[in-house]
């Protein structure tokens, strides 16, 4: 292997390296989803995106200044990112690259080497690309390179740091964005809260209306359950009512057929009486006399 090709090789390795190194420092231990914030600027001799993957998927600002970086091959789409920071490197070309990222607001590319509009049409893909800045690119040059960017751009408020009417751009306006954007994150975050509380609530009353109606029901059938059985012991109890009259009736006349009254108990005395009389008064015939 000739010395040259180690030498080249040998560059690849430093350039992968330096990045992938630069990464990992920054993110440790933590899970690259949870990464919102990301800077990796003044990597050595970093040609191209090494280390960076779709799976920084929450990735809101990404600075990689003064890096070498001469083409963006391999950028990983990065749905939520929104400020992107590639100043002083060398690129002139591959923006396409950035079309996965389509909330992107702000993006710096000053002192880099573009030179013509042509290079900077993939931009229009980036619907919500408000802040540009491309000083110190040969492009600023170009005969009516702002008029013709502002066309190209309809969303676009600021260009190299001023409006369409040359106005400066005022930081207070970039904060103000970014208070918005997040109020309307929050805000359909919260709409989806209160969509869940709503169905929560719905939920409690639905709740609330189906134990009422069963407990209705249960009273209902309880009291129907209560009138029946009452009017049941009610009919058992007339019947029991209804008995112990013809046992009493019947005890009654029993005790009139067995028992003798008063008057017939009195007039028997006094025959079985007068029996024992003529018996003795006969005894006292047959036999001898006594003496007084």
């Amino acid at each position: 292997m000739s010395e040259q090709n180690m030498q080249d090789e040998n560059s690849v390795a430093t350039e992968q390296n330096s990045m992938v190194h630069r990464i990992a420092l920054e993110v440790k231990r933590r899970e690259p989803s949870s990464i919102n914030e990301l800077v990796l600027d003044n990597c050595a001799r970093c040609y191209s995106i090494q280390g960076l993957t779709d799976e920084f998927c929450n990735l809101r600002v990404l600075s990689i200044i003064n890096v070498g970086l001469q083409s963006l091959a391999k950028f990983p789409k990065l749905p939520k990112l929104r400020k992107l920071y590639l100043s002083d490197n060398r690129l002139s070309s591959g923006l396409e690259n950035l079309e996965g990222c389509p909330n992107l607001t702000l993006l710096i590319l000053a002192g880099n080497k573009f030179k013509s509009i042509d290079e900077l049409k993939p931009l229009s893909k980036l619907p919500k690309l408000s802040i540009l800045d491309l000083m110190n690119c040969e492009v600023t040059s170009v005969d009516g390179y702002r008029e013709t960017m502002f066309n190209m751009l309809p969303q676009l408020k600021y260009l190299d740091n001023t409006d369409k009417d040359g106005e400066e751009k005022d930081s207070d306006d970039e904060d103000d964005e970014d208070e918005d954007e997040e109020d309307n994150e929050n805000g359909a975050s919260d709409g989806e809260d209160n969509e869940g509380e709503e169905e929560d609530e719905y939920e409690e009353d639905d709740n609330k209306t189906g134990l009422k109606a069963l407990y209705n029901g249960t009273f209902e059938e309880g009291d129907d359950d209560d009138e029946e059985s009452y009017e049941g012991n009610s009919d058992e109890e007339e019947e029991e009512s209804d008995e112990d009259d013809d046992l009493s009736e019947g005890d009654v006349s029993a005790e009139t057929i067995e028992k003798p009254s008063k008057g017939e108990k009195r007039k028997r005395g006094a025959d079985d009486q007068q029996d024992n009389v003529v018996e003795n008064s006969n005894n006292d015939d047959d036999g001898p006399p006594h003496k007084i």
